[in-house]
């Protein structure tokens, strides 16, 4: 695309929003990420930033939209795929979340994210053996100090303090 000469071109655009988002400047962000997830030949490495942004700003549908738009060319992406399901799951649609992250768990079974969340699904869905099931992969493959693997700990007692309280 040809840009004026003083306008950024889309790498530069997407670097800057890049270090907006780490820096929490998130409108700052939104504003250059939206023209680049709105045009049709606009760089495909924008719309999971944007997505996140916006679910950040709990905008679950258009952080959807944009998962999806960018899985539709990558589809093999993982983290992606993952964080569609957690925008599903945070807006109670905990069926389709558990259709993605099962789908994620086929590609990567260790994926540490996706094996914590869908174990605390099982757990609140009353598939306790599943829960456990998650849990214990996720603790075979990830060493001690990992975040989930310390959440999946937290969890798991959770499960054994409910259980002795029936």
């Amino acid at each position: 695309m040809n840009h004026p000469v003083n306008a950024l071109d889309d790498d530069e655009l997407l670097a800057l929003a890049r270090r907006d988002a780490e820096h929490e400047r998130t409108e700052e962000a939104l504003r250059k990420l939206k023209p680049l997830i709105t045009r049709a030949d606009g760089p495909i490495d924008a719309l999971p930033l944007a997505a996140r942004i916006y679910a950040q700003l709990k905008l679950p549908e258009r952080a959807q939209a944009c998962y999806r738009k960018y899985l539709a060319a990558r589809p093999e992406a993982v983290l992606e795929s993952f964080e569609l399901g957690m925008t599903h799951f945070e807006q109670g649609e905990a069926a389709e979340a558990d259709r993605l992250w099962g789908a994620v768990l086929q590609r990567s079974p260790t994926h540490p994210p996706t094996l914590f969340y869908s174990a605390v699904h099982a757990a609140r869905s009353g598939r306790e053996p599943d829960a456990r099931r998650h849990l214990e992969v996720l603790f075979q493959a990830m060493p001690g100090d990992n975040l989930y693997v310390q959440r999946g700990r937290e969890l798991l007692k959770e499960m054994d303090a409910l259980r002795s309280s029936r």
